[in-house]
């Protein structure tokens, strides 16, 4: 949540203070025994709404955590409990003079101090729902936003598909009875084209065919090589079902080929992708070629970070480190609310 969440809900909640406070003067003659006992209980107001709304709801209602949802209401009870005990009883009666509470009730305490903060936790609740729509509704925005956007360069860009795959077809024939090597090199090069074509207006697809897209273009970059190249590639994948944001890991294989050593076997390209029907786990760790580096930041890695920040807002972890010698990413995408 942004600052100017925070500020509504502070300015919401001043304003019912003081309409409190203001009441209970003109209203019903309090004293300043019970001014400092509502403003104490509006300050404790004011801490279950704000933990409620930008933490308890947020940190688990998307994962549907609702045991820890509610273990988390408790606990914030019972440290409200804490809290208004530690100032009506001890605060108030050691430094404001105010009189101590005789044979006070354990349970009824808590159970008194539950009932009123009901309205915090009401109120924590349909703030968190308020913002989550908004939110939802901003990003629902962006999105089209982002789709027309690379509708518009994707139609400026694109020649006839099908002129090109017949080139190809027309190229792997004739290179077949030549060279198996340089036809299955064309074979690949054109099913690469293809899914690129085809998969850079949709949002998801199948991981396999990334999977298969990344191995295509890791065979067709190893023929730049006379004595190939050196890489691991490591897949472990549950489901072969799972839909993936299409065109997005080959960023990260497209910049340890530009810029990463392939070709000495003691530097090898380590690439590992595991998934699991929560979570898709995706590494890639390269040695940095020192001839090749410069300081510029790529725009498909900017690219990829915007696209991971709208389709999982809430759902994934991208952390990057770099040294003189090792480039390394490492990306978790949450399925399914997994988290």
């Amino acid at each position: 949540m942004n600052r100017k969440i925070y500020e509504i809900i502070v300015l919401v909640w001043f304003l019912s203070s003081v309409y409190l406070i203001v009441g209970a003067i003109v209203f019903n003659k309090a004293s300043f025994m019970g001014i400092a006992l509502i403003t104490q209980s509006q300050v404790i107001l004011l801490l279950i709404i704000l933990l409620t709304a930008v933490y308890i709801f947020p940190k688990n209602w998307e994962r549907r955590r609702w045991g820890l949802i509610i273990a988390s209401i408790v606990g914030l009870n019972l440290l409200c409990v804490l809290i208004r005990y530690s100032i009506e009883e001890i605060i108030f009666v050691r430094y404001l003079g105010f009189p101590e509470t005789k044979d006070l009730n354990p349970l009824f305490y808590v159970y008194d101090n539950f009932y009123y903060s009901l309205p915090g936790f009401f109120l924590g609740f349909i703030t968190f729902l308020i913002f989550k729509t908004i939110a939802i509704e901003k990003r629902n925005s962006e999105l089209k936003a982002v789709a027309k956007e690379a509708e518009l360069s994707f139609l400026k860009s694109q020649i006839n598909p099908h002129f090109l795959y017949n080139i190809f077809n027309y190229m792997y024939a004739v290179s077949l009875p030549i060279s198996a090597k340089l036809s299955e090199t064309i074979r690949k090069l054109a099913g690469t084209m293809r899914y690129t074509l085809t998969q850079s207006n949709v949002q998801m697809a199948p991981l396999t065919d990334e999977v298969e897209f990344i191995q295509n273009y890791i065979d067709l970059q190893s023929t730049q090589f006379e004595q190939g190249i050196y890489y691991s590639f490591t897949k472990k994948i549950q489901d072969d079902n799972i839909l993936y944001p299409t065109l997005v890991l080959i960023t990260f294989i497209e910049n340890a080929f530009k810029h990463g050593i392939v070709s000495d076997p003691k530097f090898p390209l380590e690439i590992v992708l595991v998934s699991t029907r929560k979570k898709v786990t995706f590494q890639v760790k390269n040695h940095i070629n020192q001839q090749l580096k410069d300081s510029g930041h790529g725009i498909g890695l900017a690219n990829v970070k915007r696209r991971l920040e709208i389709l999982f807002p809430s759902s994934h972890s991208f952390h990057i480190s770099k040294d003189e010698m090792l480039y390394s990413v490492h990306l978790d995408i949450y399925l399914n609310d997994g988290k």
